[in-house]
């Protein structure tokens, strides 16, 4: 009983199909021309599955159509069903102004959820001038401005034209005069809404008028080549640029000279101490023998000035040891006479 519950559940569940999540409901996307986006549409219960479903475009005059079924669809559309079977969401890449509009999700239970696009395109940014002036110098290159307000839209067409003889003729992307070609390019590759142009090699032929075209819009450009001005400085300083260069490696010899200088410095110094200890001690020694000898003049003289200061003592000698008892002996012979001094 409890299997035929099951199985009868089961076929209930597989006879509702999908029914989507934003089920009669509109949601608003926004893109910009030459990008993509994703118009989303899904099953509300992930384990079921659509059968059938349809995608339908609607403009404002015109009847719901079948966008698989259109021309201006062709190439631009991907389903995601296949690696994921509850995922009916749509994704339209190369969007053109024309795709904007009201898209619906329909699957075979008549579920429908509808999303609103709305397409933003390039338009330019008009300067308040009638025409911009731009100076170029021969030999160089310059860029000619011209940019989309939204810088993410990508325009359909871009055309450059330049006047020759009171005529525009196309210069990108086709390259009708002969002067131009391999010399122009957008400037920014990467940004879709930047339609700047550069032009490389500058000759005093490439002075006139352009302008930037985007399906009825046009931004005009007027270009001024001038001769390179001769500037000296660069000049003074590629000539001085070795000695530059000298400045700046001389440095990592600086400290070897140094240690040479205080080297020498050093030794003149000790040199100059050494003599001048030399020169002390001479003269210490010098004087100290002048004053010796001053010294002793001044005592003998005097002493011969004030010969009433010495006195002098009678020292007798008396032999006792060797002198026999019997033999007399002359004092007279053995007296002695010394001098003492008396300071007064």
């Amino acid at each position: 009983m409890k299997d035929h519950l099951y199985l009868f559940l089961f076929m209930i569940h597989f006879s509702t199909g999908c029914i989507l999540s934003d089920e009669n409901q509109t949601k608003e996307i926004s893109g910009y021309t030459g990008g993509s986006v994703v118009l989303p549409c899904s099953c509300a219960d992930p384990q079921s599955t659509a059968t059938a479903f349809t995608w339908q475009f609607h403009r404002s005059g015109k009847q719901w159509i079948e966008v698989f079924e259109d021309e201006k669809y062709r190439g631009r559309l991907e389903l995601f069903n296949e690696s994921s079977p509850q995922n009916l969401s749509l994704l339209i890449s190369e969007l053109r102004m024309e795709d904007q509009g009201y898209y619906m999700c329909k699957t075979e239970r008549h579920s429908i959820t509808s999303v609103l696009l709305t397409v933003k395109g390039c338009n330019l940014v008009q300067n308040t001038e009638s025409t911009n002036a731009v100076t170029g110098y021969a030999g160089e290159s310059v860029v000619l401005p011209c940019s989309c307000t939204e810088l993410l839209a990508k325009p359909e067409q871009i055309q450059w034209m330049y006047s020759v003889k009171n005529t525009y003729l196309e210069i990108y992307p086709n390259e009708k005069i002969e002067s131009h070609k391999n010399r122009v390019k957008l400037l920014n590759q990467t940004t879709p809404g930047n339609l700047s142009l550069h032009i490389s090699a500058l000759t005093a032929e490439d002075e006139g008028d352009y302008y930037c075209s985007v399906s009825s819009q046009k931004v005009f450009n007027r270009l001024h080549v001038e001769e390179k001005p001769h500037i000296h400085t660069p000049i003074s300083l590629s000539t001085h640029q070795p000695s530059h260069q000298t400045r700046e490696l001389t440095p990592p010899h600086q400290p070897h000279h140094t240690h040479q200088y205080v080297f020498i410095l050093l030794g003149v110094i000790l040199s100059v101490l050494l003599l001048t200890l030399l020169a002390f001690i001479y003269w210490r020694c010098r004087g100290g023998r002048n004053v010796k000898k001053v010294t002793s003049n001044e005592e003998l003289k005097g002493e011969q000035d004030n010969p009433d200061d010495v006195t002098y003592s009678a020292v007798v000698h008396v032999k006792t040891a060797s002198t026999p008892a019997h033999t007399e002996s002359n004092p007279s012979e053995h007296t002695e006479y010394a001098p003492i001094k008396v300071k007064r």
